[in-house]
């Protein structure tokens, strides 16, 4: 009876892996799709695009994180690549354990939006930048719930800013308190255009 149970357990937690894996390539899929095709995309050459570079899906990367909401209002001036700030409001601290480590960052909300929004906005640096990442960095959007004291980060999810593609792109940079002691081996890598 015992061995069945595990037998069990590995194989729907091996389905609940194929599911995330087969859910996170449709994202990138999707995204590349956007990229090669819409009018909107930052792409400035889509006849040479051939899809972005991804790291190896991981689940190690897909952290749950502690939440502190920050009460007081507390501004962040967010600089961009082209010199401008951008004022964002520290949301929440957030904490968690990767490769061993404890890491605390902080997850902005853009000054201007209401509180019942719950779009977070998480700008990140790690051990990769400059390396197999962007060198200033790489983004994760996220949903706030009220009430929640935790918070799944996908860093699967993360991806680059839009100047990365297209110069004419503004886009902020992120903030020291961001850097993350570790490399990050999930989600885009550096982009490089073909010519």
């Amino acid at each position: 009876m015992g061995f069945t149970l595990i037998v069990i357990s590995v194989v729907i937690n091996s389905l609940r892996i194929n599911d995330y894996n087969i859910n996170i390539t449709k994202i990138r899929n999707e995204k590349d799709v956007y990229f090669k095709e819409s009018e909107d995309s930052p792409i400035t050459n889509k006849e040479l695009f051939r899809g972005l570079d991804y790291f190896e899906i991981a689940a190690k990367y897909k952290v749950n994180a502690r939440l502190a909401l920050i009460d007081t209002l507390s501004i962040v001036k967010v600089l961009r690549n082209d010199g401008k700030l951008t004022k964002y409001k520290r949301f929440a601290n957030a904490s968690f354990k990767l490769d061993n480590l404890e890491h605390s960052i902080v997850l902005l909300k853009l000054l201007d939006e209401s509180e019942e929004d719950g779009s977070l906005f998480l700008p990140f640096t790690d051990l990769t930048n400059g390396k197999e990442t962007y060198k200033s960095g790489r983004y994760i959007d996220l949903h706030y719930k009220e009430g929640q004291n935790t918070m799944e980060i996908d860093f699967n999810l993360s991806y680059n800013p839009y100047c990365v593609y297209n110069y004419k792109y503004s886009c902020p940079i992120p903030p020291r308190e961001n850097f993350i002691q570790t490399p990050i081996l999930a989600g885009e890598k550096k982009f490089f255009q073909e010519e």
